[in-house]
């Protein structure tokens, strides 16, 4: 099933993303599913955001993906990743936060932007005769797959509760922010459920990510390293590098190593272990860590 899925994803690299919804007509969306697929994140913020963060940097090695950040220009150093992609953690945060189901709401004018980006993006690419199309339908499965992919893959590995109503709703919730974002149902990976959106996510790590950080574009430890470098700018120590992140995410989807490790990397390796295990088993330490996170990515004056 997750085969033929792939192969219709893949489809999808012919076809442009579609205009930006105008919904005013909710009665096909289940609002009571869909608010307790936005409650799993705040819950579980966290973890939430590590495992995006992981997958971010991984997502790094597919070319498709990586190029149209190369082009922009706004995350080849450091300081220039930090603010680029704690923006977009603030984006998909207030997506679970706020509500957008409200047309007049911040969340829904986020997702509006973050789409008018990615189509000013492609269409730039264009005007300069970059080859290939940038933003397709398969660009975006993938993307998707990357905010969704580990969490329900893996959610009790990466700390989080695994209850199955929990992330059916999860994958409900991100069914509408594909539809936002431009995602057809053909390409939505979450438009069947979570065990689909599972199976195909596991199709994709195993056939497309994985192989690609065995065989990186050229432009990916420049753009890994600055991420990582950028993350550790908020608490001002090498919390991660590319190393330690991929390694420690191979490490909870049972995958073999890719990179050499140094005894550094591995001691950061371990921090991370210990602190899911923590977030597992203790709801106070589980709390710092939603509210740290919280802190850095909940603004109520996010001004984008």
């Amino acid at each position: 099933m997750s085969e033929e899925r792939l192969k219709q994803l893949r489809l999808g690299s012919a076809k442009e993303i579609t205009v930006f919804p105008d919904l005013s007509d909710l009665s096909d969306i289940d609002i009571k599913r869909f608010n307790n697929g936005r409650r799993y994140f705040q819950d579980n913020i966290a973890m939430c955001v590590l495992a995006m963060l992981g997958s971010l940097v991984a997502g790094f090695s597919v070319v498709n993906l990586l190029d149209p950040l190369v082009f922009t220009n706004k995350s080849n150093t450091s300081k220039k990743s930090l603010k680029r992609y704690l923006d977009t953690v603030r984006h998909v945060t207030l997506w679970h936060y706020d509500d957008i189901l409200n047309p007049n709401s911040s969340a829904r004018k986020s997702l509006k932007k973050v789409y008018d980006m990615h189509s000013h993006v492609n269409k730039s690419m264009v005007k300069e005769g970059i080859n290939g199309r940038h933003f397709t339908q398969y660009d975006m499965s993938l993307v998707q797959s990357g905010f969704v992919g580990f969490i329900i893959m893996f959610p009790r590995k990466i700390g989080l509760e695994d209850s199955k109503t929990n992330l059916e709703d999860f994958v409900y919730f991100w069914r509408w922010i594909g539809f936002f974002l431009g995602i057809d149902d053909e390409n939505n990976i979450c438009i069947n459920g979570y065990e689909d959106a599972s199976d195909i996510s596991k199709q994709i790590m195993n056939e497309i990510v994985y192989p690609s950080l065995r065989n990186p574009p050229k432009d990916f430890d420049l753009m890994a390293r600055a991420f990582t470098d950028g993350l550790s700018l908020v608490v001002n120590f090498t919390l991660f590098t590319p190393e330690s992140l991929i390694g420690f995410m191979l490490d909870l989807a049972d995958k073999k190593r890719i990179y050499k490790v140094s005894f550094l990397d591995e001691c950061r390796i371990l921090f991370w272990k210990v602190t899911v295990l923590l977030v597992r088993r203790s709801s106070w330490f589980k709390g710092i860590a939603n509210g740290l996170v919280q802190s850095l990515t909940v603004q109520k004056n996010f001004v984008f």
